[in-house]
């Protein structure tokens, strides 16, 4: 969650918690209209605040699985190397050593004159 995030939800609790106060005085002083609304909108401030919430778990959530994939695609990309590297190879002694050595009776590779 990012700084400002974190900031813009203590604020909608702060807001409430204030609005709430504002609402508790309107009604005792008489004013129960302003009371209503004052307290409908401290309700939409706190509806405001777990939306919030939501919303920073739901990025956590994608973050997570977006690092997960990129994780297998790697690990299936170094994989597939692999069997590539076994596929182009021109006898399995080559693929072993690294083109080091061949295995002269069966080795595919053809010798290049110079």
């Amino acid at each position: 969650m990012t700084p400002s995030a974190r900031i813009l939800r203590w604020h909608y609790l702060v807001a409430a918690a204030l609005v709430g106060h504002c609402a508790a005085i309107a009604t005792r002083d008489g004013h129960w209209w302003y009371g209503v609304g004052l307290f409908i909108t401290g309700l939409l401030l706190l509806v405001a605040h777990a939306r919030e919430c939501a919303a920073a778990d739901e990025r956590r959530a994608t973050a997570v699985r977006a690092e997960r994939a990129a994780r297998l695609r790697a690990r299936q990309d170094a994989a597939a190397l692999g069997w590539d590297e076994l596929a182009t190879a021109c006898c399995l002694r080559a693929w072993e050593t690294r083109g080091a050595a061949h295995d002269k009776p069966t080795c595919a590779r053809k010798e290049r004159a110079a």
